[in-house]
């Protein structure tokens, strides 16, 4: 049986309220699970916030920028873009339409299928 992120939060969890020690539990975490373990950093910070009055055991939404922007809108305003002005960069893209140039890039080759992204020329 493999420990999932939620298992291992709840045995912190109930080993905190038995009273034992971030090392002890993460010394008998790295004996079932192995490799698997997570990070004594990690059991030491859920024990805190166990202690401080935390009962949840799975992830909370983290704030800030989505993991990807590439969706339909931005597919479509690349497809424009590069419709209007065929020699455009995807250094010109990115800049243009706010994205990365591993975003732009991605979206030419896998969404759009165009077979052939040439990098800008660079002069040193």
């Amino acid at each position: 049986m493999e420990f999932t992120k939620e298992n291992m939060r709840f045995y912190i969890f109930m080993r905190c309220k038995l009273g034992e020690s971030a090392k002890l539990i993460h010394e008998t975490l790295q004996t079932v699970c192995g490799d698997c373990a997570c990070f004594y950093q990690n059991v030491c910070r859920w024990a805190k916030e166990i202690n401080d009055g935390k009962v949840s055991f799975s992830d909370c939404p983290r704030p800030g920028r989505p993991k990807s922007y590439v969706n339909e809108q931005t597919i479509a305003f690349i497809k424009k873009d590069i419709d209007e002005d065929p020699i455009t960069s995807v250094r010109e893209l990115s800049d243009t339409n706010g994205l990365s140039y591993g975003t732009v890039h991605t979206i030419i080759t896998e969404h759009i299928r165009m077979k052939k992204v040439c990098a800008p020329f660079v002069s040193v």
